[in-house]
């Protein structure tokens, strides 16, 4: 009989390396797990308001790449992988030339632009641990997405290895991602549908 994914966890001896966790099955409760350093961390599966955030911010983001012909794709929550470090970003701006079919992580130095919503559970990782790291990777850009009291994200710019807090992002934007692309926002439309405002028909991933 196969042996389950907790019974893995906790026979697990040592420090663990990305290949071992992306080998982990997955979570019955839709938890991610993460690495930094060997250190195996667990989060929890977002609630409603944080995925209906995240498919409608994810979606104004592939429009704004398609309509610029930009290099690069978009998805949430995939694997982006260093040497000794997992993550599971909310959302991933990448280069389209690191995505394939079989591609099951892609690496950090592909990544244009990530994106943490913060929820309760996980105020202290998106707000400094994950910047932090982050920024070691050097990805050029990290939005993070606050949901209270209206949405609005915080954008962090890459400046001499460390993020600089720049402007806040509400209501409608039109944003320069990183000199790459440009993005045509509609935050107020993250949570629509469950204030009771969208029309009921989202666009497709």
């Amino acid at each position: 009989m196969a042996m389950s994914t907790a019974h893995r966890i906790e026979d697990h001896a040592g420090a663990w390396t990305v290949d071992e966790v992306l080998a982990l099955d997955e979570h019955p409760a839709g938890s991610h797990y993460e690495l930094v350093d060997g250190v195996l961390m667990m989060s929890p599966a977002p609630g409603w308001a944080h995925q209906d955030a995240s498919f409608e911010l994810a979606s104004q983001l592939k429009r704004a790449v398609r309509t610029a012909r930009a290099p690069f794709r978009v998805a949430e929550a995939v694997n982006v992988r260093g040497d000794s470090r997992l993550f599971v970003p909310d959302i991933v701006v990448a280069d389209r030339s690191a995505v394939r079919r079989d591609t099951v992580a892609v690496p950090l130095e592909a990544v244009l632009l990530l994106v943490e919503i913060v929820s309760p559970s996980t105020r202290p990782q998106d707000r400094i641990l994950k910047p932090a790291l982050y920024a070691q990777a050097a990805v050029p850009l990290y939005w993070r997405l606050e949901l209270e009291p209206e949405p609005h994200v915080v954008v962090h710019e890459l400046s001499d290895g460390t993020y600089r807090e720049g402007e806040v992002l509400k209501g409608r934007r039109t944003v320069r991602v990183a000199d790459a692309f440009t993005a045509e926002l509609d935050l107020g439309a993250l949570l629509a549908d469950l204030d009771g405002e969208g029309d009921g028909e989202g666009e497709g991933a």
